[in-house]
């Protein structure tokens, strides 16, 4: 009989974890409202779950005698995981430390209260009479609560402010918001673990993203130009993870780096998306941070063998208004560069390029890998070049 583990979320981005699960003796119990998941017909046991049903959640745990709970690339459902996990005492962060990360408003009381480097803001709701003139640009507007870039708008007027409030309130959970002060810098990512209250990095991710308005990643390249900054960046996490209670997770801490030093921007208790922890991690060393996460969440001890490789993804970001004329398979662009390892299309032939405004409207993706990042940059330039042609 195998032990059985329960995934939240059957997407796309959880389905590498549910095959990883699968690769290391798990019976995966994969639960997800979407009754056509994409992993449904990966998993063992797929069920059709509420995202916020938690009563149906702990009866399915406690049916199927779960060993460990886990999930990737999501913020939505961590807390009711930490509230099941604390009562059927399997490892996981607890309620109060992934609250503490997750609601942008507390995270917030929480920086300021410790004084950690941050990006100063407060918390609206949508029925506040908000002087649109009183503020500082440029600034950010972003949901309390949210994943994918969804409602993160740069403004540089009061004007924008006014129709960015407008557009980001469909994605704010309660009506609640937060503007805040846009930090100028070099942004990057923390791939870490937190086990037995010590974080440990495996990797430091530099991003590529949209101009403004819209703050859409576009890209993720391995290793960080500011690799020679990881110590000082464990510490500053350390601490962090001291003061929160942070514990037994992945962590996906999102930081800029400028003239002030490292400022927190924020954190998700969880493997980061995107394909990051996933595919660019494993590539560039070694180490499969999913693996490492199902042996925490199931009480398995591990180790790391980190390596010095390079990997990237490049979300396309095609010309606005021009016309797909022809379309490439990932066969074919493999066969043109064998460093791809992934690449896909998200626009049809004959279709006509609209604009990205978040994580869901991207044109596609490619990933590569090889053993200099220098080297890779280039065929990343190449690739690029060569994907134009397709349109007209």
């Amino acid at each position: 009989m195998k032990d059985n583990i329960l995934v939240f979320g059957g997407g796309e981005l959880q389905l590498s974890i549910i095959e990883r699960a699968k690769i290391l003796g798990f019976h995966t119990i994969v639960i997800d409202p979407n009754p056509n998941a994409i992993a449904k017909n990966t998993a063992d046991t797929f069920l059709v779950v509420e995202g916020n049903d938690y009563n149906k959640t702990k009866n399915i745990a406690e049916k199927y005698k779960i060993k460990g709970l886990v999930t990737a690339a999501t913020d939505n459902p961590v807390l009711m995981m930490s509230k099941i996990a604390n009562e059927l005492h399997l490892p996981f962060p607890t309620i109060e430390s992934c609250e503490t990360l997750l609601n942008k408003a507390k995270f917030k009381t929480f920086l300021k209260t410790n004084n950690i480097l941050h990006a100063k803001g407060d918390v609206y709701d949508k029925n506040t009479i908000i002087d649109i003139h009183s503020f500082k640009y440029p600034l950010i507007v972003k949901p309390i609560r949210n994943s994918g870039s969804r409602g993160v708008i740069k403004c540089e007027t009061p004007k924008m402010l006014k129709n960015a409030i407008i557009e980001s309130l469909p994605f704010c959970d309660e009506g609640l918001f937060i503007i805040e002060e846009f930090i100028i810098g070099d942004e990057i990512s923390v791939e870490a673990i937190v086990y037995n209250h010590k974080v440990e990095i495996i990797q430091l991710t530099d991003k590529i993203v949209t101009l403004p308005p819209y703050n859409v990643e576009l890209g993720h390249i391995q290793p960080s130009k500011f690799e020679y900054l990881k110590e000082s960046i464990q510490k500053h996490l350390q601490n962090i993870v001291d003061k929160s209670g942070l514990n037994n997770c992945a962590i996906h801490p999102e930081l800029k780096i400028n003239k002030n030093g490292i400022i927190l921007i924020e954190i998700g208790p969880r493997l980061g998306g995107d394909y990051i922890t996933s595919q660019l991690v494993p590539l560039s060393t070694g180490v499969n941070m999913e693996d490492i996460v199902i042996k925490i969440a199931t009480n398995q001890p591990f180790s790391n063998d980190i390596k010095d490789r390079a990997s990237l993804i490049t979300f396309l970001n095609l010309p606005i208004g021009k016309k797909i004329k022809d379309i490439v398979s990932e066969t074919e662009l493999k066969e043109k560069f064998p460093e791809v390892i992934k690449f896909q299309l998200s626009l049809s032939k004959g279709e006509i390029v609209k604009p990205i405004t978040n994580s869901l409207n991207r044109h596609g993706y490619f990933i590569i890998h090889g053993q200099k990042l220098n080297q890779l940059l280039q065929i990343k330039s190449n690739i690029e070049h060569f994907i134009k042609y397709l349109l007209i």
